[in-house]
């Protein structure tokens, strides 16, 4: 397992190394370039002078040659300052072969001594000396927050999307794996159809409509019938209003109860549309494991019922879906965008649609980056899990 593991470790490198190069290509491949767009949607006053986009080429390595640009972006300009200066000029013109001079190439911020920018003009101060995305330094916010550290926005942000992804994953699980287990133990009978009928329409609903009944029900309708009304959006209150739920249950605008109270629609429908897929699957994996023969020499042994199902069904039978559940890792952080969009919920979908709608790219680049190391993690963490439910597995 070790040895599996150590292998894995080098292949997981490659990947993400594979997909940062995708990364950055593609979005240097914008027509006109990534900073074409940052003053076509903007106002007067939001708009960018030439002094600003010049030095937001500098700090993404955008005046320097792609292959340099992209490490710039990776490793930092300190970095790569520093291995400059350690290379020196070795051609007879005072030239790095293809480059030119390092300095060419050093943002003015960087140019300072030690890359700290504290002797550096006022007008060359922004931004910073990059320390590139593998100190997870991703820059700064160009639109969405501007000037704040993109590290900042993302922060703000992922632990609104991890309350309500996890929680809605966990209230699928829990649901989605029993209901599977007996509609399957149960085919045919009058649960059975329930369960079909309820996957069938909880597969085929579109999500956004699905969302837009919900608030109009339990937040718009509720209030007109005298019902208590739950929020339908935003992650707290800033005050409770007479007739809400939050007012009816006594619950304080800014609290724990609060969030948790914020957190039942978009919950709901997330976990609704999870659970209708991950029965069925459930379902049909353990309909096909209960025709194996080990589950009838099982059966023939003498060994009761609930033991043949849950310890020998039901453990092979987790497999296929661990496949599916354990990318679910990757959409904790990513967030549910139509979800967070429709619930004016703010997390890590509805930041990702903002800085795509305008043009900001170093959140961009960061979100997928993340994403991309979370994905090659879910993959391991779904080997390592196959060995848990299925004792026939083995990493040599």
């Amino acid at each position: 397992m070790t040895n599996y593991l150590i292998r894995r470790g080098f292949q997981m490198v490659i990947v993400v190394i594979a997909a940062t190069i995708a990364i950055f290509l593609l979005l240097n491949a914008v027509p006109g370039g990534p900073l074409s767009g940052l003053n076509v949607t903007a106002d007067r006053r939001a708009r960018f002078t030439p002094e600003e986009i010049a030095r937001m080429e500098a700090a993404l390595g955008l005046n320097q040659p792609i292959y340099l640009a992209y490490l710039t972006w990776m490793f930092g300009e300190d970095w790569l300052d520093e291995v400059g200066d350690a290379l020196g000029n070795p051609d007879l013109n005072g030239k790095l072969v293809i480059t030119g001079t390092w300095a060419d190439y050093q943002t003015p911020s960087c140019q300072d001594v030690g890359g700290t920018n504290a002797n550096a003009a006022s007008h060359l101060k922004v931004p910073p000396c990059s320390r590139g995305i593998i100190r997870l330094d991703f820059g700064e916010s160009w639109k969405v927050a501007r000037g704040v550290p993109v590290t900042e926005v993302l922060t703000g942000r992922i632990w609104n999307t991890i309350r309500l992804t996890a929680t809605a994953a966990f209230i699928s699980l829990v649901v989605a794996i029993p209901i599977g287990i007996i509609s399957a133990v149960k085919q045919y009978s009058r649960l059975d159809y329930i369960v079909t009928t309820f996957s069938f329409f909880g597969i085929s609903m579109p999500a956004f409509w699905f969302g837009l009944m919900l608030i109009i029900i339990f937040g718009l309708k509720f209030k007109d019938w005298g019902l208590p009304y739950f929020p339908t959006g935003n992650v707290v209150d800033l005050r409770i209003l007479p007739g809400s739920m939050g007012a009816f249950l006594g619950i304080s605008a800014g609290s724990f109860a609060d969030m948790l109270l914020h957190l039942v629609l978009p919950t709901m429908m997330l976990s609704l549309l999870s659970l209708a897929g991950w029965s069925r699957f459930m379902r049909s994996s353990m309909l096909e494991v209960l025709r194996q023969d080990y589950v009838r020499t099982a059966r023939a042994k003498g060994l009761r019922e609930r033991s043949v199902i849950m310890k020998h069904a039901a453990r092979n039978a987790l497999i296929p879906l661990i496949t599916i559940v354990v990318f679910e890792i990757p959409g904790i952080f990513g967030g549910a965008i139509i979800t967070e969009t429709i619930f004016n919920y703010p997390g890590m979908g509805r930041l990702f649609i903002q800085a795509l709608s305008s043009d900001d790219w170093p959140i961009v680049m960061a979100y997928l980056f993340i994403s991309a190391i979370l994905v090659v993690i879910a993959t391991l963490v779904g080997d390592i899990l196959y060995t848990i439910v299925d004792p026939r597995i083995r990493f040599a």
